[in-house]
């Protein structure tokens, strides 16, 4: 009886252990999810991140590709939009990696928009947990992990993100560092693939993204082979990990082929960005100190890039937390680095130092200094000259604010203190009070304005059989022009119809005209290019 009562003890011993081993976890998630992503919904569910045009427009590709996985439809790179173009995903990007996740909330029951809304929530949670795993590893400390990965899931650089709904997938990209740092350990080739298929998984939950991702990868690599030199000549001389490391290349470029075949197909026939029409999208040191109005402390940092082109992308200032520790982050590594003589304390991990050198050679690529960017280099590689909006790297480089966070606060945890868990809490206050932003400045739109108008045109097109062709040509364009292409996209994708309007990243220059502004004489401009019968198309007002 007594052996049955100590072994009952020490069992919940080791489960009490455990729950306060993840407290310090779920203490960030609840407080990210619940005051960040939740806040901007609103207590009652009301909002979705973006706006009636770029938001509702992902969403849409969100629904498709649940249509597609759910066998709904037969082809997906085929929508039914723009018609009768073909392959019209193929001129955006398409949230295929992240569609999954969405197309659990369908099939439990909820509608387009709620699934959007838990959708936006899940990504936020997977993004922090992520990165906690990445940061865990690195530090191998619990409160620091959580400080850093509420920097790359929560930071108020995010905010000029919320229009960017492909953005919001991210948290492959600390799984990718997660997996080459496992790899760097030993070399091993399983942990090679891992870094590679999830390096890839980013290029289908966004190809922004995923191209910027590969930077930093390419980076790590190329300083581990001078850092690890005397390992990696030992393994080049064994047959099976050069098998194993073949392998793992080829299947991963399959997976990729797969993705990208039919935008390279696209790409045949659309006009490419040049390196002197993307620089002003390159981002700035002053981009950096750009916030997003509505903060509690940083709101006079709100017009520092006012003046940018498309100054709103520019606005990804990582937060007093994040910018200063990154500026720490700098200092110590380089003293410690390039010092003859170094000093006694505490030692840098190598692999610390290995992901700083990463992160400050991907800074430094992507930044512009007046009107000079070693962004020009990058810009040259195959298909880098596809985007448009360079601020976007933010999404990568927050992995690198996070671990320079985790870092500061990692030397500050070092030491055992009974006070620490009191410290972390007013930290964790901290760093919400730091990135807090007010919902009503948040870049948002609420349900109900889109349910409306949606409603308003599916009355119309009710008598409509399924397949048929309709072209929604409003009287009068209040809102902007696009507006009404995604209302009729939205429409015909519940109807089952198909339909003339369309919005996408791109679009032939032909269907220009009526993208700006649908009406009879842009229909039949379009109509006649691609050689359709204007007769086979229902016109709603």
């Amino acid at each position: 009886m007594l052996n049955c009562t100590a072994q009952v003890k020490m069992e919940l011993k080791m489960v009490l252990n455990t729950v306060r081993s993840y407290l310090p976890f779920l203490i960030g998630l609840f407080v990210g999810v619940c005051f960040f992503s939740l806040d901007l919904i609103s207590p009652y569910s009301a909002h979705l991140p973006g706006d009636l045009v770029d938001a509702r427009f992902n969403n849409y590709l969100l629904e498709h590709a649940h249509l597609f996985i759910t066998g709904k439809t037969g082809s997906f790179w085929n929508a039914p939009f723009l018609y009768p173009e073909e392959n019209v995903i193929t001129y955006s990007d398409n949230l295929l990696g992240s569609a999954p996740f969405y197309s659990l909330f369908r099939l439990l029951g909820y509608d387009r928009e709620v699934s959007f809304q838990y959708w936006f929530i899940l990504m936020s949670a997977l993004n922090y947990a992520c990165c906690y795993f990445l940061l865990v590893y690195v530090f191998k400390n619990n409160y620091a992990a959580v400080l850093g990965a509420m920097i790359f899931a929560f930071s108020i650089a995010l905010q000029s993100q919320m229009g960017h709904a492909q953005t919001f997938p991210r948290f492959a990209i600390p799984l990718t560092l997660l997996m080459a740092a496992l790899y760097l350990k030993e070399l091993r080739p399983v942990f090679f693939f891992w870094t590679l298929f999830f390096l890839v998984y980013q290029f289908y939950c966004g190809l922004y993204l995923g191209f910027m991702l590969l930077i930093p990868v390419c980076i790590l690599f190329l300083l581990s082979i001078g850092f690890k030199w005397k390992m990696y000549t030992q393994r080049i001389k064994q047959g099976k990990w050069w098998l194993f490391i073949s392998v793992s290349v080829v299947v991963n470029v399959l997976l990729l082929l797969v993705l990208m075949l039919p935008y390279l197909e696209r790409a045949k026939g659309v006009e490419l960005y040049s390196y002197e029409r993307v620089l002003q999208t390159v981002p700035t040191l002053r981009s950096h100190l750009y916030s997003h109005y509505g903060s509690w402390f940083w709101d006079f940092l709100k017009d520092t890039g006012v003046k940018y082109i498309r100054f709103w992308d520019h606005q990804i200032f990582a937060g007093g937390i994040a910018l200063l520790s990154f500026v720490v982050f700098v200092s110590v590594i380089l003293l410690r680095t390039f010092k003859a003589k170094p000093t006694s304390g505490i030692e840098i991990p190598f692999l610390v130092k290995l992901l700083f050198f990463t992160g400050l050679s991907t800074f430094l690529l992507f930044t512009r200094f007046q009107g000079y960017s070693l962004y020009r280099i990058i810009h040259l590689l195959p298909g880098f000259a596809s985007m448009r909006a360079i601020q976007r790297i933010i999404n990568i480089e927050l992995v690198f604010y996070a671990l320079a966070t985790a870092f500061v606060f990692w030397l500050m945890f070092k030491k055992e203190r009974k006070y620490n868990g009191i410290l972390f809490i007013f930290f964790v206050a901290l760093v919400y009070a730091d990135n807090h932003i007010h919902s009503d400045t948040t870049h948002r739109y609420t349900i109900d304005s889109s349910q409306q108008r949606i409603t308003v045109l599916m009355e119309k097109v009710a008598g409509l059989k399924k397949g048929s062709i309709f072209s929604y040509e409003p009287d009068s364009l209040i809102d902007g022009a696009v507006v009404y292409q995604l209302d009729a996209m939205l429409v015909s994708q519940s109807a089952g119809l198909r339909t003339l309007n369309g919005y996408t990243a791109n679009s032939p220059d032909e269907y220009s005209p009526y993208w700006e502004n649908p009406n009879e004489v842009s229909r039949l401009q379009w109509l006649r290019h691609k050689k359709i019968s204007p007769d086979s198309v229902v016109i709603i007002h």
